[in-house]
């Protein structure tokens, strides 16, 4: 899952909270476990890619605050 435009670091957070519960209550057969532990991958690495741009984003506006100073 690459970021989008469209994409919902809080829904795709809460989508993996979802996971990890249908995982610890769920008794799942392999190939269902398989694809929910793909999910919540691909999930976690959309969600720490939105996490490093947005730290991008924070350090150049504080960068180019003090640069106006």
């Amino acid at each position: 899952m690459s970021p989008k435009k469209n994409f919902s670091y809080d829904k795709s957070l809460s989508r993996v909270e979802e996971i990890v519960s249908q995982l610890e209550n769920d008794n799942k057969s392999i190939d269902e476990l398989a694809d929910l532990v793909k999910e919540a991958s691909s999930l976690i690495k959309a969600c720490k890619s939105k996490l490093r741009m947005t730290e991008e984003d924070i350090l150049k506006a504080f960068g180019e605050e003090e640069e106006e100073s």
